[in-house]
């Protein structure tokens, strides 16, 4: 998809202001939403604060809670029609407890008790008032990072007019207005702003777009929530914990298939290898106080790759066939092992070797892989119609000659198909039981073989194994803090 999709111009709009709070941070003690507080007015107003929470929900509007600063959305049409019209117990509540009502953009699942009563909500100014400077601030980084790309050259003690902000509004998509940024900016955050965009120029060659709370970043999020909530269990309880960056830093020119990904570790290694290319930074930020400014990288290195290609397997002489079950074939250069584990309950792959790509890969997963990309809709056999095929094999002479041919095509033996169906029909074969091994082998070969028709797809293959391996050692996405 084209960079360019997600920028856009931004038009200052109106929006209540909270008076500016040094510090973005705060250790105040937090007091959570119930019943008795939404059904009050906020201070100073006639509007309920459970008012308040529709609309923020409505407007995409971040909400603290004790899953950080979040947009929230309804996982159902009666809880939100319930508190839309005002009928908050019916809508917060199952008998005595809060019940799951909001989803956030990370995939958890909150409570109305799980929501903090910050500023938004009339609350301590030191809660509410800290989340709302924060995103304020990144977004004022956003623009200054943009400007100082854009040539302007600034340094702490100076300060770029709002009337030139607009100038640079094609290298910046952000989800704060310009006006609220100009009226919560004061010199500290200026000069951190400077600062850091500074050490940014200087760290990452090219032209780019920075974005904060964007539809591109909407876009990471949703996939990121999407691929964690699949596994099970979840590796990541929210998006925060999967990655810190606060704003992201995207080259122009560059463009991305996310979409592509089917699993989480898929996503993140590709994350990695676009941070190496210098495509795609996520970038956390903290106020830089000094001219001297502190670069963290984090997640970023020991998963990168260079693609990946089919090696081919390693044939196997008559002997050590009916002595082992399982196949390698060659990833670059690492061997991936394939057989059955557990008795013929599971076959799955495992990288051997000692870099950051060894790890074991399931069946299922590999499976998925292949019919990805390549003509097959599914495997000859489901699991448990292998099982049965491998424990009554003399009841099963078509499997026993699928078996030969695939050996005779893969290791070019002349042994032949009598001595071959009398070896592989045995109770035992080699160090394990008869119906194990033959599970294990004609899962293998058939993958091998599939591998070994089309080069070209086996090259693909394998790297796509080879990205699933190496994510799956660390999920975490790659970042950089500027302090």
């Amino acid at each position: 998809m084209p960079l360019q999709q997600y920028v856009r111009q931004l038009r200052p709009r109106t929006e209540s202001y909270t008076p500016h709070v040094d510090k973005v941070q705060s250790f105040l003690h937090e007091v959570m939403l119930d019943l008795s507080v939404v059904k009050n007015t906020v201070r100073g107003s006639s509007t309920l604060r459970g008012e308040v929470l529709v609309q923020a929900i409505k407007d995409g509007t971040p909400i603290e809670t004790n899953k950080g600063d979040v947009k929230l959305s309804w996982m159902d049409d009666e809880a939100r029609i319930a508190a839309e019209g005002g009928d908050y117990a019916t809508a917060f509540k199952s008998g005595r407890s809060f019940k799951k009502v909001f989803v956030t953009d990370g995939g958890d699942e909150l409570k109305l008790s799980d929501i903090t009563k910050s500023a938004m909500f009339g609350g301590g100014k030191g809660s509410g008032g800290g989340a709302e400077q924060t995103a304020t601030m990144e977004c004022a980084q956003c623009v200054y990072a943009a400007a100082i790309f854009g040539g302007e050259s600034l340094s702490a003690g100076d300060e770029l007019p709002s009337t030139e902000w607009g100038t640079y509004s094609a290298n910046f998509d952000i989800d704060e207005s310009l006006t609220k940024i100009e009226a919560s900016f004061d010199q500290g955050w200026i000069d951190s702003s400077i600062r850091i965009g500074n050490k940014m120029k200087s760290n990452l060659k090219g032209s780019y777009v920075f974005h904060r709370g964007s539809s591109f970043v909407g876009e990471i999020n949703t996939l990121f929530a999407n691929l964690n909530k699949a596994e099970k269990p979840k590796p990541f309880s929210n998006m925060n914990k999967w990655t810190p960056a606060d704003i992201w830093a995207v080259k122009i020119g560059a463009s991305f298939d996310f979409n592509r990904h089917s699993t989480l570790g898929e996503f993140t290694n590709d994350l990695k290898e676009l941070y190496a290319s210098g495509d795609l930074i996520g970038i956390s930020l903290k106020k830089a106080t000094s001219d001297s400014v502190t670069v963290v990288e984090n997640n970023t290195t020991g998963f990168i790759r260079t693609p990946v290609k089919y090696g081919g397997f390693t044939k196997q002489s008559d002997k050590s066939f009916f002595n082992s079950k399982d196949y390698y074939i060659l990833l670059g250069g690492q061997k991936m092992q394939l057989r059955t584990f557990d008795n013929a309950k599971s076959w799955q792959g495992e990288v051997k070797g000692k870099s950051a790509a060894a790890g074991k890969i399931g069946g299922g997963v590999l499976e998925s892989i292949m019919i990805r990309n390549s003509t097959l809709t599914k495997f000859p056999y489901d699991n448990n119609t292998l099982k049965g095929l491998a424990t009554n094999p003399k009841k099963n002479p078509q499997f026993l000659e699928e078996l030969y041919n695939m050996f005779v095509g893969l290791e070019g033996s002349s042994m032949k198909k009598d001595a071959f169906v009398k070896a592989a029909s045995a109770n035992r074969i080699g160090r394990v039981g008869g119906a194990d091994w033959r599970f294990s082998k004609y899962r293998s070969m058939f993958f091998v073989s599939q591998l070994e028709d089309n080069k070209i797809i086996a090259h693909k293959i394998c790297d796509n194994i080879a990205a699933y391996s190496m994510s799956q050692s660390d999920e975490a996405a790659p970042h950089v803090v500027y302090k």
